[in-house]
């Protein structure tokens, strides 16, 4: 009788759980895109944000001058809609283009995810074409950790840790980093070909620093946590030569606000009953990204992937990836006049929008 009840549970949380969840669609279901002009970088670097709406972002001048600055002096997606909620499926789709998790480890309680994840995801495709790669996390123990959070690292935040094709071999478990390396390799010039960067439960927009709480949307002293921290460690790496002449950096948000009364749970602005995971700010910077460009194109996270791929020379991208498109409107050939050049994000000097 007991384990009856157990099972009527158990079918219970997943029902409900479901009631918001989008299955990702197969991959072959659509004809792959035809070739674009991403241009071939060195070195490719993915920075992942978290928890807030585009809005509460750009043009928000006071909490975070300087990623509003970064918006405006590169490219910026207009229209890039998160995933899903929670975050953890959103991160499967930034590294395989898909869902990671299971039932009944899908919708409010996928990020309880205790298992491997199987499948080909970037890592299986970077190193099939002799690409190098490292996650560089703030807090993490130590080299090669792939175990729970240790806080303020969170393990759903590196998705990197869940792959068997990481978890299963020393050598790509060496790959997995304290961020301090990131410091140590940016003054050695010895980046890999592909970097993903987790910043810690702190400096991501999750926590409030002060209250050791879940930030709420638009936490004045979340957002600037973000922005110091991404001006005292990512502005040395943007301004560098080595940067400035082959590296491509996107700094993208998880996933909009989730609860409140400012929950965006939207897959696009078109069609606002299907469930996604909010508008949410992406940032393209390189210096083949002309000052100010923007696009009002549909994207989400795989095509964050895609444009990863496609910028070290890779075009087979996994999952859904390899349907997306790929952001290369952020490189116009020259002569051409990028989408959106000169329109800058509107300030909001006082505060974040509302």
């Amino acid at each position: 009788m007991r384990r009856n009840l157990f099972f009527l549970l158990l079918s219970f949380l997943f029902l409900s759980c479901t009631r918001h969840f989008v299955p990702a669609q197969s991959p072959t279901a659509a004809t792959p895109l035809p070739p674009t002009r991403v241009p071939r970088f060195q070195h490719v670097f993915v920075l992942v944000e978290e928890n807030q709406n585009y809005d509460k972002v750009i043009g928000n001048t006071k909490d975070l001058p300087y990623l509003n600055d970064l918006a405006s002096h590169y490219g910026l997606a207009t229209n890039y809609f998160a995933n899903t909620h929670p975050s953890l499926n959103n991160y499967f789709f930034l590294t395989s283009g898909r869902n990671g998790t299971r039932a009944p480890w899908i919708g409010g309680l996928a990020d309880e995810y205790p298992f491997p994840v199987s499948g080909e995801n970037v890592v299986s495709v970077l190193s099939a074409n002799d690409r190098s790669w490292k996650v560089y996390a703030e807090g993490l123990p130590r080299a090669g950790y792939i175990g729970d959070d240790r806080f303020p690292y969170i393990k759903r935040h590196n998705p990197f840790a869940y792959y068997r094709t990481v978890r299963n071999d020393a050598s790509q478990r060496a790959n997995i980093v304290p961020f301090d390396d990131f410091h140590h390799d940016l003054k050695g010039g010895s980046f890999p070909d592909y970097s993903f960067i987790v910043p810690n439960i702190y400096h991501d927009g999750h926590d409030d620093a002060e209250t050791h709480r879940i930030a709420e949307c638009g936490d004045h002293r979340a957002l600037k946590e973000i922005d110091g921290w991404l001006k005292n460690n990512i502005d040395p790496l943007v301004t560098s030569e080595a940067f400035a002449r082959d590296g491509l950096l996107v700094i993208v948000f998880d996933e909009g606000c989730e609860s409140g009364s400012e929950a965006d749970w939207r897959y696009d602005r078109d069609h606002p009953t299907v469930k996604g995971g909010g508008r949410v700010p992406a940032i393209v910077i390189s210096s083949r990204t002309p000052p100010g460009t923007t696009s009002d194109l549909l994207y989400h996270h795989q095509s964050v992937l895609r444009l990863a791929l496609k910028a070290l020379g890779i075009e087979h991208a996994p999952g859904l990836a390899s349907i997306a498109p790929d952001m290369s409107d952020f490189f116009p050939k020259p002569g051409e006049q990028p989408l959106g050049v000169g329109e800058k994000p509107a300030a909001h000097p006082e505060g974040p929008p509302h």
